[in-house]
């Protein structure tokens, strides 16, 4: 009888593990070549974290893709940027699966596509579709892999969420990669609070590591802080036979054994993705582009990557603290950092902040407004992840500007959550333009442009980076630029006619291709600056007039037209 007590129970374990395991569906891979990815999930990225993982495709375009499970087409993207061409999968288990920067969709999918386009008159989409119109069964060829929207090359992006639409790590559904290689560990960093101190400063100190196989150490040995203290580390992993550097799974911290840190790379809402730039040292990234993941936490940052987070340590002089970092890669490779705090004196003399006259307070709790002459800033509760000082002031020395002076907001290393609406009074010559715009003005003197509209006599916009703004005035019409065509081109088996169109002041906003009158699809790849037109029974036999319409944002607009000479090939 007890034995098959013993027995019963260990059936229980054994089920109840099974069903841990098992949380998560396991899917096959998405293609049927060896894989080898680029990223991984939750990388950081610019104001983003990595939704998914990014597969190789060799360099090559057109690799067949498949859906991992049952389900129907839920959603379709096409656009000159981000995930260019994707398909969006929602499966019978509630999860869905994207499949991104395609160079082309199914028969079916692209049928579908096409005639929205045709209909709406729009190269871009973004349609969202029901239950019963494209029902997918698994190892169905979804499209084949590319290079589209803003990819850096080509690649598969893959991409695994929950029923709430938060992206989940890949390798929680079966997603498997050769990975033999410990995590790198480039350095870290000791943050002192206010009136504590590192190594006799109080000012950060970012140390030399000495590496031997994935164990860490300090190179000039034991820190001396008072104070509060917080720390930082930068760091990438490796896969077997990939030079690529990915992001880790998850990093932890001890205070003489004791855990008082914890990221964990697993899943996150994409309302809390621009949050990445609290979770780094965003002012060392934005002066070295190096990123420091930081154990301080912000006040107003609610990211839920964190599994555990302790406000920093207090070390008295004296004391002796053994710190450990332990970071490790999903399949456990781990690289581990050792250090010693030693108790210093507490110093005497402090930096003084600089804040004069020019900066404003913002807490967070409120809505701040900043006015000047001819400028107002309305910065909502929680727009900064911390309580800031914020230089405001005008500055008369930028050049070929449209407002009478140019708008320093804080500063280019103070990172931005919420949308900031700016109002920039034009200039007395420049007040009855409809050519306006806003620009950000590099310190270069370079202009990017930001957008806007006219609101009661002020050009308006949101922006979402501190800096120097301005208004500039763009009368000037895109370009266009056949690239391999002309005038009275011959098409015989040409399958694609491809022309450059670009605009160097308020930016491209809409393109449009006309053939014999009828509008016709214009595809536009933004990172290349390039707008195609695939030859189809649009183009027929003989002359075409070929127009091509290219509008920017302020409304100038440049029109080309061709003839193109449509030939049947010759027997």
């Amino acid at each position: 009888m007890r034995v098959k007590l013993c027995v019963a129970l260990l059936l229980i374990v054994n089920v109840l593990n099974a069903q841990n395991k098992s949380k998560y569906p396991q899917y096959p891979d998405p293609v049927k070549f060896p894989i080898y990815l680029s990223a991984n999930f939750g990388e950081l990225r610019n104001n983003t974290f990595h939704a998914g993982v990014d597969i190789k495709t060799n360099g090559e375009t057109g690799k067949k893709v498949y859906a991992v499970a049952d389900g129907y087409v839920s959603r379709i993207g096409v656009s000159p940027w981000g995930y260019g061409n994707v398909v969006y999968v929602t499966h019978n288990d509630g999860y869905m699966s994207v499949y991104a920067h395609l160079e082309s969709f199914n028969k079916k999918i692209g049928a579908y596509v096409r005639n929205k386009q045709l209909k709406s008159k729009s190269f871009k989409q973004s349609l969202f579709l029901e239950k019963d119109e494209i029902p997918v069964k698994a190892g169905e060829m979804l499209g084949l892999s590319g290079n589209s929207g803003s990819s850096g090359g080509p690649h598969l992006h893959y991409e695994l969420r929950d029923a709430n639409q938060h992206p989940v790590n890949p390798f929680y559904f079966g997603f498997k990669i050769a990975d033999n290689i410990k995590p790198t560990i480039d350095g870290i960093a000791v943050y002192p609070g206010e009136k504590s101190s590192v190594n006799g400063s109080d000012k950060v100190a970012f140390l030399e590591l000495i590496n031997e196989n994935g164990d860490y150490s300090v190179k000039n040995g034991d820190i001396k802080v008072n104070g509060t203290i917080n720390f930082g580390i930068s760091l990438y992993d490796k896969a077997d036979d990939s030079h690529n550097k990915c992001g880790v799974y998850s990093i932890e911290l001890f205070a003489d054994n004791r855990l008082i840190y914890k990221v964990l790379f697993d899943s996150y809402s994409y309302d809390e993705t621009r949050y990445v730039n609290s979770l780094i040292d965003y002012a060392k990234f934005i002066k070295s582009n190096t990123k420091y993941i930081r154990t301080e936490v912000d006040e107003y940052n609610i990211l839920s990557l964190y599994d555990e987070k302790t406000s920093g340590i207090t070390v008295n002089e004296g004391d002796k603290v053994e710190m450990k970092y332990v970071v490790k890669d999903y399949f456990g490779n781990t690289s581990t950092v050792n250090f010693t705090l030693i108790g210093d004196k507490p110093l005497t003399e402090f930096s003084e902040n600089q804040y004069g006259r020019a900066y404003y307070r913002v807490d967070g709790k409120t809505e701040t407004e900043i006015n000047l002459d001819g400028f107002t800033a309305k910065i909502p509760e929680k727009a900064f992840y911390k309580f800031e000082y914020i230089l405001a002031r005008q500055i008369d020395s930028i050049e070929n500007i449209a407002s009478d002076y140019a708008y320093v907001l804080g500063t280019e290393d103070i990172p931005v959550q919420k949308n900031i609406e700016i109002k920039i009074r034009p200039a007395k010559e420049y007040a009855n333009s409809d050519k306006l715009y806003v620009v950000k003005v590099a310190k270069n003197g370079n202009f990017s442009a930001v957008g806007g509209k006219m609101v009661d006599g002020m050009m308006t916009a949101n922006v979402r980076n501190c800096g120097t703004y301005a208004l500039a005035v763009d009368n000037t019409a895109p370009t266009i630029t056949p690239d391999n065509f002309k005038n009275n081109s011959k098409v015989i088996k040409c399958k694609r006619l491809k022309a450059k169109i670009s605009d160097k002041g308020s930016g491209i906003d809409k393109y449009d291709i006309y053939l014999n009158g009828k509008w016709v699809i214009g595809a536009y790849d933004g990172k290349n600056a390039l707008l195609y037109y695939d030859v189809d029974d649009y183009l027929k036999m003989g002359n075409n007039k070929m127009e091509i319409v290219v509008t920017d944002v302020v409304g100038n607009k440049r029109t080309s037209t061709y003839n193109i000479i449509r030939e049947a090939p010759k027997k």
